[in-house]
């Protein structure tokens, strides 16, 4: 009889950070996004626990990690340590790795610096900083809160006051969410702290990170880790050059849409995900 993955706690780059291990065969690192914990990945697991074994954990200042680090915590190297420190404490050498959303950039730094160690990484519906690729406004009104999360001491007044109305503003642009689901990440998202670290990990992004990935695509440096891109065929990247633009920074891009699809994938399209990450553990030979 199965049971439920039970969460457990690892002390990695100075932060406590909470995680699931499920699974057998090559370890695969799982990074979820925002505004998301470990559970992202709950329909997918069950798919692909046979092949791999899957590690869930929760990025700093989201779930049941540890919230309260400094702004600059949150940076994206900082983010990649977090990530790869789990992996030493755990034992695993090699290790695939699958981002989503806020962990797609930590996905592609985990490969970038860690070729000799990751066979294969699976990017999902994100677009890499720093390349020059054409880019269409967004006229949805969707992304308006890029612009707000940078307004510091409003933005945090704001979405503190009523946490539960805010978030829902994110989930309820997912109806694929049952209620259960949606109530599980307010509440988590309503935790102390957890507005603090969104911002931080959002203000990182933007305004250091980007300056990074700038710099390491104007050096010419290359990806040499294998990339899966998969994104939906109704979500953000729909219509964005995504082969085109990972192709610019890696030397090694695979990858389509996933029709019927939007943002979240994983939680959307379990059944598609799980067939291509396995077919492309398959063309990989791992």
């Amino acid at each position: 009889m199965s049971t439920q993955p039970t969460t457990q706690f690892a002390q990695v780059n100075g932060i406590r950070i909470a995680y699931e291990v499920t699974g057998s065969g090559l370890p695969m690192l799982m990074l979820h996004g925002h505004p998301r914990t470990h559970r992202s990945w709950e329909k997918v697991t069950p798919l692909l626990s046979s092949r791999f074994t899957l590690v869930k954990p929760d990025r700093r200042g989201y779930g049941d990690s540890d919230r309260g680090s400094p702004p600059e915590a949150y940076e994206n190297a900082n983010m990649a340590a977090d990530a790869v420190g789990l992996m030493d404490d755990l034992g695993f050498d090699k290790f695939m790795v699958v981002g989503h959303d806020k962990g797609a950039p930590t996905a592609r730094r985990i490969a970038q610096d860690h070729h000799d160690r990751v066979p294969g990484a699976v990017i999902l519906d994100g677009m890499p900083e720093g390349v020059d690729v054409p880019r269409q406004r967004d006229t949805s009104g969707r992304t308006w809160y890029f612009d707000f999360f940078r307004q510091r001491g409003v933005a945090e007044q704001i979405m503190e006051r009523d946490p539960g109305l805010f978030w829902g503003l994110f989930l309820d642009r997912n109806p694929h969410l049952t209620a259960e689901e949606r109530a599980f990440y307010v509440a988590h998202f309503s935790k102390p702290g957890s507005v603090d670290a969104v911002l931080a990990d959002y203000r990182a992004g933007m305004e250091v990170d980007s300056v990074y990935w700038s710099e390491q695509v104007a050096s010419g440096r290359k990806i040499e880790t294998p990339l899966c891109l998969l994104w939906g065929g109704r979500g953000p990247t729909a219509n964005a050059p995504v082969l085109e633009a990972w192709g610019q920074i890696a030397k090694d891009v695979r990858g389509q849409a996933i029709e019927d699809s939007a943002h979240y994938i994983q939680e959307e399209q379990p059944a598609a995900l799980a067939d291509h990450i396995l077919r492309f553990a398959d063309e990989l030979g791992v």
